[in-house]
């Protein structure tokens, strides 16, 4: 199997009147859920973050009521792309990129914990 990533959006959205318009979404939390099933068990990893939209212009704008996720979501992975590529953190991929390698270690753990030898109980 491969891995599987989830991008969505939490439920509460920060809204601001703006430029005339009302309700204007100008910052969210995303949320990437990533999961790996292999033989029966399955692997998970999530991460989250609050991002701030850039509202200067809204000659595209949506009416709050008409907003889906999937746009919402790709607003969030738009903005993470424009600010790694501005130097702000890293980009959508490499958010992937890093799930992916903790569910590798999450399969194959690279240390061990075990009790000393010496210990009997």
């Amino acid at each position: 199997m491969s891995v599987t990533h989830t991008w969505t959006i939490a439920s509460k959205l920060q809204t601001k009147t703006e430029d005339g318009y009302e309700n204007v979404v100008f910052s969210a939390v995303w949320n990437l859920s990533s999961e790996e099933t292999v033989d029966e068990k399955t692997y998970t990893i999530s991460s989250a973050n609050q991002i701030k939209f850039d509202v200067s212009d809204l000659s595209d704008f949506t009416p709050f009521d008409d907003l889906t996720e999937s746009q919402v979501v790709g607003w969030a992975k738009s903005t993470i792309d424009a600010n790694a590529a501005e130097g702000e953190g890293i980009t959508c991929a490499e958010w992937e990129a890093g799930h992916e390698r903790a569910i590798a270690k999450q399969k194959n753990p690279p240390t061990q914990n075990r009790q000393a030898p010496w210990i009997t109980s």
